[in-house]
């Protein structure tokens, strides 16, 4: 009985401990923002990642981690750690951002489980390419939040190009500015600045894609319906002009629906009206670490408790894909692994094993974040402006810091917790 009590008091306590910024992340958590000088909270109207002369990726985590009451707040904070490196961190808080179900809602998802039958996994790079191969439109769904769907879409870009999409529509991209020749900086949009966002676009580029920043530029006055039929209808003209065009596209969770949901009539479901062309549709966001909303989030960590998920895959029954969480909206849901940590970090940085672990000697007394940033891109642009390449507050139980990097040469900034920059070092990973 006393041991029963023992690891009773130890999985509570953990969970104390899970539930709360530890390390570096307390230490933003705790940044005084009354202090003189640039630290106060940023004005209204600015977006604090542009608090300073140009990225400063600390300025949101100052001010989100002292407003985390609502599932809003949780999420836009998820968004900006991650932004910032600490995805295992982001994660945290994105599944904390929903809202309870009732009890009977946990008793149904075992309930589900129990009675879901014989199920197999298929490799998901896999089918995904099989089935594209035979397609014209082709359109994944990501939540900012949880960058493993992104790192994933990432993986997937020169083996579209091998089938012959030449047109790379983001909903990241900034329709203010020619993507095509504009460089990787902050002025390509605003989340263009999670570095996996700024991989995309260098791999895209170097590949050959035409990058399309379909987005309606007057958004922020404009309802829902309205900035989806303009992307829509962005991308059906391309169709039109283009008649051998096939066009990939990352849209935000269900924004590439093929069908209507309430009022909301999605991107997805207006494009395949314009051009008559049924697009083929993978959602991402549901069957991964946090999903995107409560019962999803439980029933995905109760599912990986059943089965082993070594891979992104495809489920299916019968040899035909299903979705285990009955959702008709697309045409394949894709499972991902659960997220482990590797180094203090997420596993998945390594972009299925593209980038090489580079690790980081502390360099300076009051180092707190390391970034890299490719020395190419430092020698043409302004370096506030400057996208990392990756980036860490995080160390390992060694203290070292772990970056995960391509091939190339770098140059290492180290900051500060006040985003100061304190030393600047040359970096070349072989």
């Amino acid at each position: 009985m006393k041991k029963i009590w023992l690891v009773s008091l130890f999985v509570f306590l953990y969970g104390l401990v899970e539930a709360q910024p530890a390390g570096p992340a307390l230490k933003l958590k705790e940044y005084p923002l009354d202090t003189a000088g640039n630290y106060r909270l940023t004005p209204a109207g600015t977006p604090a990642l542009y608090a300073g002369e140009g990225l400063h990726y600390l300025q949101p985590l100052y001010e989100y981690f002292k407003q985390t009451v609502s599932g809003s707040d949780k999420n836009r904070l998820a968004r900006h750690l991650a932004m910032a490196g600490d995805h295992l961190l982001a994660n945290y808080y994105l599944e904390h951002s929903y809202d309870s179900m009732m009890p009977i809602g946990y008793e149904d998802v075992k309930k589900y489980l129990d009675t879901m039958g014989k199920l197999q996994l298929l490799d998901a790079r896999s089918y995904i390419l099989q089935q594209a191969a035979k397609e014209r439109i082709v359109l994944f769904n990501e939540s900012a939040a949880q960058l493993q769907q992104r790192a994933y879409f990432y993986t997937l870009l020169e083996d579209f190009y091998k089938l012959g999409f030449r047109y790379l529509s983001i909903y990241w991209l900034s329709p203010l500015v020619n993507p095509a020749t504009a460089p990787v900086t902050k002025f390509l949009g605003y989340q263009v600045a999670d570095p996996i966002a700024g991989e995309i676009v260098r791999k895209a580029k170097q590949l050959g894609f035409t990058l399309i920043a379909y987005g309606d530029s007057s958004m922020t006055r404009n309802t829902g319906n309205v900035q989806d039929a303009v992307q829509a209808t962005r991308l059906a003209a391309l169709l039109q002009q283009d008649t051998t065009a096939k066009i990939l596209v990352l849209d935000e969770q269900a924004h590439i629906a093929e069908r209507p949901i309430g009022n909301f009539t999605p991107m997805g479901t207006v494009l395949q009206r314009l051009s008559g062309i049924d697009p083929f549709t993978i959602d991402q966001t549901e069957l991964c670490s946090g999903s995107s909303f409560e019962y999803g989030r439980y029933f995905y960590k109760e599912l990986v408790k059943r089965i082993t998920v070594d891979q992104v895959s495809v489920v299916t029954r019968g040899k035909q894909p299903v979705s285990l969480l009955e959702n008709d909206l697309y045409d394949i849901q894709l499972l991902f692994p659960p997220v482990q940590e590797k180094y203090g970090r997420a596993d998945w940085l390594t972009l299925m094993g593209s980038r090489k672990l580079a690790a980081v000697q502390p360099a300076h007394r009051d180092l707190f974040l390391v970034q890299a940033f490719y020395k190419e891109e430092t020698f043409r642009n302004l370096l506030p402006t400057l996208i990392p390449a990756d980036q860490t507050y995080l160390t390992d139980r060694d203290g070292y810091y772990r970056l995960y990097l391509q091939p190339g040469k770098y140059t290492l900034i180290f900051r500060d917790l006040h985003y100061q920059a304190v030393a600047e070092r040359d970096l070349e990973v072989k």
